[in-house]
């Protein structure tokens, strides 16, 4: 108990300096190193669900971009029953990297599949894919929007930019999306 309070404290402090920094105190947390999904079945749900939508606007950075595709993205999920957070790497101007933000999907067994929102930049259309593992390592790591309006807005971005932009999805499947964890199983009782 004493080793998790001391963990708590260090995480703490260590974010304070770096959420004031930004401005936004209280709206970012840090995390490093999530541990990539290798559930099968959970990723194809999410690929499915992904690849029947797609943007009716073209990317274009600063206008249409990450932080657009991200909360549309996020809203469709969550549609469907995942709980997916922004994750997102903030460089400030004078500081080296690009900022970007991303999605992390918990598979509820302590792992997450990372979810690329801008592969519509380059001809894919869909909400965004699911990164390989192998890329995972590339997302595992950043600060996590507790909330992503709100961090948004505290980097000068207007609420309207968002609201407008929120409806800028078309579902492109045809008929119901049925995912694996809908289907029954086959040692499982089925009750009509």
């Amino acid at each position: 108990m004493k080793t998790i309070i001391i963990a708590l404290v260090a995480l703490t402090l260590a974010f304070i300096p770096m959420a004031a920094a930004f401005g936004c105190t209280g709206d970012l947390f840090q995390i490093k190193n999530l541990l990539s999904t290798n559930d099968a079945s959970f990723v194809q749900d999410l690929q499915t669900v992904l690849g029947s939508y797609r943007y009716t606007e073209n990317y274009s950075a600063g206008t249409f971009d990450c932080m657009d595709t991200t909360m549309i993205a996020m809203r469709v999920l969550q549609d469907y029953g995942f709980y997916p957070s922004i994750l997102g790497r903030i460089a400030l101007k004078k500081w080296p990297g690009e900022s970007h933000t991303w999605l992390a999907v918990p598979d509820g067994k302590g792992h997450f599949a990372f979810i690329e929102t801008t592969a519509f930049a380059s001809g894919v259309p869909c909400l965004g894919v699911v990164v390989s593992a192998e890329e995972g390592k590339d997302y595992a790591s950043g600060n996590v929007f507790l909330n992503p309006m709100q961090t948004y807005l505290c980097f000068g971005y207007s609420e309207e930019r968002f609201l407008k932009d929120l409806h800028k999805v078309e579902k492109i499947a045809p008929g119901q999306i049925v995912l694996n964890r809908d289907q029954p199983k086959e040692n499982e009782w089925v009750y009509n």
